[in-house]
């Protein structure tokens, strides 16, 4: 499942991101980053599972979740960093869905491009958690920093 260096820094970058978003986040930094980390680890293990016999439908509908829950976030919480989340993993469901139409080349060797914009694009959707959680914990010692 994740042999290869790249898939376990990408793992561990996504763990390290709930733990500090579960340490020092708000209510929507923990589920959201949380969220994030559930539905990336089960595209994982049913791609895995099913032996990329499905190609990549079941990473897409895994995308298209991530990205609705983003949105439902977003909208409950007014937040910014979950807006730019959405957008990301939008932007993931829509080159995967461009890979399932045909539109990117799919087959060996793996598309270089296609693979390297995957890894941006989560890591960016990890980015935005992380900056969310940095705001919120900054807002946090602010609010107490003038209670005090």
């Amino acid at each position: 499942m994740f042999q290869e260096l790249e898939s376990q820094l990408y793992f561990g970058f996504l763990l390290l991101t709930v733990a500090f978003a579960w340490w020092k986040g708000g209510r929507a930094e923990r589920i959201g980053s949380l969220f994030n980390a559930i539905l990336c680890i089960s595209a994982v293990m049913v791609h895995a599972a099913t032996r990329g016999t499905y190609g990549t439908a079941p990473i897409l509908i895994f995308d298209g979740l991530l990205a609705t829950g983003f949105l439902i976030l977003a909208f409950r919480y007014a937040s910014l960093w979950l807006a730019s989340a959405m957008v990301l993993q939008s932007a993931t469901f829509l080159i995967h869905a461009a890979l399932l139409m045909g539109v990117l080349p799919e087959g060996n060797p793996p598309h270089f491009y296609y693979y390297m914009t995957m890894n941006l694009l989560g890591s960016g959707v990890m980015a935005a958690i992380l900056v969310g959680t940095a705001a919120a914990w900054r807002q946090r010692v602010r609010a107490n920093a003038v209670a005090a």
